[in-house]
């Protein structure tokens, strides 16, 4: 009888520890995830240019996009490896390669350059200055500068390690747009990144006057903090995808992409 009390007993415990352990692997698991869908508008229209839906799982990051049917993966540099971005043609079923190391060489050496530029846009992207202003109780932000300026509808990260992902990508994500597109250098956008980071926000709305630009763009942001089943099955798709389309070199993968613009909010 005594050893039967003790059977159920472990057994009351085994069944206990096994339930706390799958909580805090349903909150690990939930700590990774973030899904965010971009629409970019051009001026006042009403129709947007450019949809995006970016998945944040298990340390890497997926950027669904329409318009060219293209999806960018993005793995962030550790202590031991440097960074990568795939690209993939969902059209051609061909992928490539660009190392963070690359996207931050390039980046460098475009921001030198355009800051010895006459150019006041292409010198202040090289090495802004914004005046800062944060409502809390609106969740307003703003940078102004008489050049660039953003005003940014927001509200509170769920948690700060998701925020962190959030920059981390889209400070990143910036910087290879401005690569691949012969952009500006992403330097306005990677400080309104670290005000977001800074206040502890997301955006909800942002809007970017540029002086020497026109029309202007809005992007809006519609977060959310887990993934669906719908999500998991795409991410699934996608690494199939890895794995089954063929790999050429930038040079070859540009080529083909060289007559499709991209307008992205996020990178803006």
């Amino acid at each position: 009888m005594a050893i039967r009390c003790d059977f159920r007993l472990v057994c009351c415990w085994l069944f206990a520890a096994l339930a706390l352990l799958a909580g805090v692997w349903d909150s690990a698991a939930g700590g990774q995830e973030l899904r965010i869908e971009t629409d970019v508008y051009v001026g006042d229209e009403t129709e947007s240019k450019s949809h995006h839906v970016t998945l944040f799982d298990s340390g890497t990051v997926y950027d669904f996009s329409e318009m060219p049917a293209q999806i960018t993966i993005f793995r962030p540099p550790t202590a031991t490896r440097p960074g990568q971005f795939v690209l993939l043609d969902l059209e051609t079923r061909r992928r490539t390669e660009v190392s963070t190391q690359r996207v931050e060489t390039l980046m460098a050496k475009l921001s030198q350059w355009a800051a010895g530029q006459d150019n006041p846009i292409l010198q202040f992207s090289a090495e802004p200055e914004f005046i800062e202003t944060f409502d809390e109780s609106s969740g307003t932000l703003t940078l102004t500068h008489a050049l660039w300026d953003y005003t940014v509808a927001t509200v509170p990260a769920e948690d700060t390690e998701k925020l962190s992902r959030y920059r981390e990508f889209t400070d990143w994500y910036s910087r290879l747009h401005a690569m691949l597109q012969g952009a500006l250098p992403p330097g306005p956008r990677l400080e309104l990144n670290a005000a977001f980071e800074r206040h502890g926000i997301v955006p909800v709305e942002i809007r970017r006057t540029v002086e020497s630009s026109k029309p202007q763009l809005r992007a809006t942001h519609l977060f959310s903090w887990r993934l669906s089943r719908a999500d998991l099955a795409r991410l699934e798709e996608t690494r199939k995808f890895l794995t089954s389309f063929e790999k050429v070199d930038n040079k070859e993968f540009l080529a083909q992409r060289a007559d499709k613009g991209i307008v992205r909010g996020q990178s803006q």
